[in-house]
């Protein structure tokens, strides 16, 4: 049952990746769209299980669909990977650096505002009796 729960969520994930993509503009060299989606994606799953870390009344499959299915879907270190090898193919070695670093900066700040924020909305003691 996981399995179909995930991939239920997944097939959301990748469409979503997939549309956003294709609304935000590639640029002349660099790639947005998947600086965009990777740095949402690290915020939500943050975020996401942070807030339902500990909270009973959210199912473990909802946590697991989510997180799994559909972030996982949407995120992307495949493209992310292959930008940055093109980008040094093609000789932007220092667009590819810049890209490299900035997404992994971007994404741990994504990541720790979604445990900040999900810290704030995560039920106290009194909420999850």
């Amino acid at each position: 049952m996981d399995e179909l729960i995930i991939g239920i969520f997944a097939f959301v994930g990748g469409i979503s990746r997939y549309g956003l993509d294709h609304l935000i503009p590639f640029g002349d060299y660099f790639p947005v769209a998947t600086l965009v989606i990777n740095v949402l994606g690290s915020f939500l799953l943050a975020l996401v299980t942070t807030a339902w870390s500990l909270n009973e009344r959210i199912s473990a499959r909802l946590t697991l669909g989510i997180g799994t299915g559909l972030i996982g879907a949407f995120t992307t270190f495949s493209s992310f990977s292959l930008e940055i090898f093109d980008l040094l193919v093609n000789h932007h070695y220092l667009l590819g650096i810049a890209y490299a670093t900035l997404s992994l900066v971007s994404g741990v700040v994504g990541a720790g505002l979604g445990v900040f924020l999900g810290e704030k909305l995560k039920p106290t003691g009194e909420e999850l009796k």
